[in-house]
């Protein structure tokens, strides 16, 4: 995502000296009109709530910095935020190094550990966990068997429960920016430096670590916002001691209806975020992955911060250290890689695992195979509803977004306009910023335009936020796309619409295809925009299952959670298999 749309930027700089749009840009008017009515008026709004407009106070930010319990909310958040990211640093790094070091098996390996629970929903994953770690959960289960423990130990609904969930949710997304600056890192400089007598503790502090920065700096960035804005899972995993500041926005909006509030605690989240995102763009590499540079400022950044006499004292140090050191052949990191993908992958395979169960209520191991749970939703008419619900918002959803999102692609690849970097950060915005901000937002406008609780209205807010996959993939194939093809065409006498017919539609249909697919799991998965937009009158599949979590963890949402799980596998492997059919 990074490289892609640090080549838009690029380009962009590079035509910036046209006064007017070229024809291509025209293609960005309808997807920025649709971005900036459903996503920016919303924020805006929001923010006009938060002062109290028309009487303007600040009587609500007052009340936010006055309330101990306020206080104690935010402190909650930023302890949390903090701690996961922390975690997640630590257990990300090791499997990113390993994914650019390692062998093809290796590597394919570690490539289903990351992307399969990546592109499995964050409510299947969180039931993994609440499954796992319950008062009559797996593990407690398991540690009963063994005589470590007399009895369960209390693992879920406090936060120990919230640190472990967040943290299995987040790490993929610490994984892939410092993944996409490792593969870019020359190995010969690794080889020049242990040919020039640096052990490989060494080589890695001296050479790999400080390139690898920029990456890592992202990845954290990126991670402690989405914590701040976490919701799902502190909602269901937390206690009543660990109650963050998205809780507590839901809480104003959904229970006290004190939307004035609840905006002004949107709009705090919303400040932190932004800040954060400045502070980045200032520092470090958080502009690249926005499309603000080429990534070779943030190296040289990152590389002058370390400086190269603290480089060589750390050299001095690590190949002294590394004669007290084990050596296990090279092996330890891979092994170390390998029992952490493991780990992310566990809890979506062991409820795949009880989906089968033959018992009413969670057993662990199975007392016998049965496909009940299967049946059970199959042949239930609100689990049925729900599914068909799902997906005819997420049709709608996937037309709008692909549609303005297949334009806003050619519209930045090949068109040339003024402030085309402030188009590609209003593109992105939707993802970056926090989902229930965003929701809350949108709910305010649809509810002036008597959209809310309606499926259509719930499609346009989708739509907002599967736009942003929609257009990172079509452009990332536009960017591949070899230029020769289309001046022989032209060269043979067809002319521009011939061409673009013949040549540049069917080579882009396989992306636009994947990136439909995205879309449709970004809507068929979503919870947060359903439980503000859909105000009770609209029951998704999401939905159903977040309900009956809260209420009653039936073994039937354990079929559902696979079953979710089987669509992401399906969606990772039909864009596998296409992206094979374009190389080949």
């Amino acid at each position: 995502m990074a490289g892609t749309m640090s080549s838009i930027a690029i380009k962009g700089r590079a035509e910036s000296s046209r006064p007017w749009p070229t024809p291509w840009a025209w293609l960005l008017l309808p997807g920025s009109i649709f971005l900036v009515v459903l996503f920016v008026v919303p924020l805006t709004g929001l923010l006009l709530l938060a002062f109290g407009m028309p009487s303007w106070t600040l009587a609500n930010f007052s009340r936010v910095a006055d309330t101990p319990v306020y206080l104690t909310v935010m402190r909650n958040t930023l302890e949390i935020s903090v701690t996961v990211t922390a975690i997640a640093f630590v257990l990300s790094y090791p499997i990113a190094y390993a994914l650019t070091t390692g062998g093809v098996a290796l590597r394919t390996f570690l490539l289903i550990g990351i992307v399969l629970p990546y592109f499995t929903s964050t409510l299947a994953r969180t039931f993994a966990w609440i499954v796992l770690l319950g008062r009559n959960g797996v593990v407690n289960q398991f540690l009963l068997e063994l005589g470590w423990v007399s009895q369960p130990v209390p693992m879920l609904y406090n936060r120990f429960g919230v640190i472990l969930g967040m943290t299995h949710i987040v790490m993929p997304m610490m994984i892939l920016p410092m993944y996409t600056v490792m593969s870019s890192i020359d190995p010969k400089l690794l080889r020049a430096a242990r040919a020039n007598g640096a052990s490989p503790l060494a080589a890695f502090l001296t050479i790999f670590l400080p390139l690898s920065l920029p990456g890592l700096i992202a990845g954290v960035l990126l991670v402690f916002i989405y914590c701040l804005g976490f919701y799902i899972t502190p909602a269901l995993m937390g206690g009543l001691s660990d109650v963050m500041i998205t809780m507590a926005i839901s809480s104003q909006i959904l229970e006290q209806l004190n939307w004035n509030f609840g905006a002004a605690l949107s709009v705090v989240l919303l400040g932190a975020v932004l800040t954060i995102l400045w502070i980045g763009s200032r520092f470090f590499p958080i502009e690249q992955l926005l499309g603000f540079s080429d990534g070779k400022l943030a190296s040289t950044v990152a590389r002058r911060q370390m400086g190269a006499k603290m480089l060589m004292r750390i050299g001095s140090a690590a190949n002294a250290l590394d004669r007290w050191l084990p050596s296990m052949g090279g092996r330890s990191v891979p092994i170390l890689a390998s029992f952490l993908a493991v780990l992310l992958l566990l809890p979506v395979l062991i409820v795949a695992y009880l989906s089968f169960s033959a018992s009413s209520y969670f057993v662990f191991p199975l007392p016998g195979y049965s496909l009940r749970n299967y049946e059970a939703f199959f042949f239930d008419t609100l689990w049925v509803r729900a599914t068909f619900t799902s997906m005819r918002i997420a049709l709608m959803a996937v037309g709008m977004a692909t549609a303005l999102g297949a334009m806003l692609a050619f519209g930045l690849s090949r068109g040339a306009m003024p402030g085309r970097g402030a188009m590609v950060a209003l593109l992105l915005s939707p993802i970056i910023m926090p989902t229930v901000v965003v929701a809350i937002a949108t709910y305010f406008l649809l509810a002036r335009l008597g959209l809310q609780g309606t499926e259509f209205g719930l499609a346009l807010g989708h739509a907002v936020h599967a736009i942003p996959y929609v257009v990172v993939i079509v452009v990332a194939n536009l960017r591949d796309l070899n230029p020769s093809y289309e001046r022989a065409a032209r060269s043979l006498g067809a002319g521009p619409l011939a061409t673009f017919r013949t040549i540049v539609a069917p080579l882009v249909m396989p992306a636009l295809i994947v990136a439909s697919f995205f879309a449709f799991l970004a809507s068929f998965d979503d919870v947060v925009y359903v439980l503000f937009l859909g105000i009770g009158k609209i029951t998704t599949l999401p939905m159903r299952m977040w309900e009956g979590i809260r209420q009653d963890i039936s073994p039937t949402i354990a079929a559902v959670a696979t079953l979710q799980m089987l669509i992401a596998t399906i969606v990772i492997l039909v864009g596998t298999l296409l992206r094979r059919q374009k190389n080949t």
